[in-house]
């Protein structure tokens, strides 16, 4: 089943984020640390027109020494880009030194855009910048509605919505989004979701379930054997395999599982 989710909300919100550039200095664009391109919206490109400044969010549940690869490849493209751990407010200090080095030396107080797709973190930074409670958020996508200027650390602010792209041609992306909550859960087919995943730790962490689950199976039977140890039973003890897909992508999404990266740059590895 393919994955597609484009609310009305976002198209407008895509308008007015270009409409936005005239008015700031750089953009930084939020990408989730575990999926560097899938989480980067390729409707948004315009936004070149600024200097861009990639914040890689959520580094605490991604495979560490996949990041330092991101960041090497990035820097062998002239792409400026830092890693954060919101939670821990972990290289907030370096982010704001790296937008204070893209401002316009003759601006007083610079203005940066923020944006980024849903659920990647964007008005948890803006709140760590600010030092209080400015932008809402929130687990689920599309938290962030409309405008909101915001003065944090010598620097404004443009908190902006959670913006997807209308088609998802590549459905890899999809699941990538899917597994980290980038989507709505009602949208997509939890078991297909889950099993993506399993082939993925098999072929790149061919430890880890066997780790978390204390036992050695493989592919389908990753769900039944999941949905014993977890109880997500049917009457007369069939495993429910909806609900064993949701503890795995559970296990997945809060990190139980291990720091994990979902894809890989291109110099040192291809995409999966």
């Amino acid at each position: 089943m393919d994955i597609q989710w484009y609310p009305g909300h976002m198209a407008k919100a895509k308008r007015e984020i270009l409409d936005h550039l005239q008015q700031v200095d750089m953009v930084v664009e939020l990408a989730d640390a575990r999926a560097p391109v899938s989480t980067r919206n390729p409707d948004l490109q315009a936004i070149n027109a600024k200097p861009v400044l990639i914040a890689l969010t959520k580094e605490d549940l991604a495979d560490p020494s996949v990041t330092e690869q991101w960041l090497a490849f990035w820097r062998t493209e002239a792409v400026s880009a830092v890693v954060l751990d919101l939670q821990q407010s972990k290289g907030v200090g370096h982010l704001i030194q790296a937008m204070q080095t893209l401002a316009p030396k003759k601006r007083r107080l610079p203005r940066a855009l923020i944006v980024g797709i849903p659920n990647v973190g964007k008005s948890t930074l803006i709140n760590r910048l600010a030092g209080r409670s400015s932008a809402k958020t929130g687990a689920k996508p599309g938290v962030t509605r409309g405008r909101q200027w915001i003065k944090a650390k010598n620097i404004q602010l443009l908190d902006t919505p959670g913006v997807l792209w209308p088609k998802f041609d590549d459905q890899e992306a999809a699941r990538r989004l899917a597994l980290i909550a980038a989507i709505r859960d009602d949208i997509f087919d939890w078991e297909e979701t889950a099993l993506w995943l399993v082939n993925y730790l098999e072929k790149h962490y061919p430890d880890i379930l066997p780790q978390r689950y204390q036992t050695v199976t493989k592919g389908l039977q990753w769900l039944d054997e999941i949905g014993r140890r977890r109880g997500c039973l049917r009457s007369g003890g069939v495993v429910d395999t909806e609900l064993a897909a949701k503890a795995l992508l559970q296990d997945f999404r809060t990190g139980k599982l291990g720091r994990i990266s979902l894809e890989r740059p291109p110099l040192t590895s291809t995409t999966a």
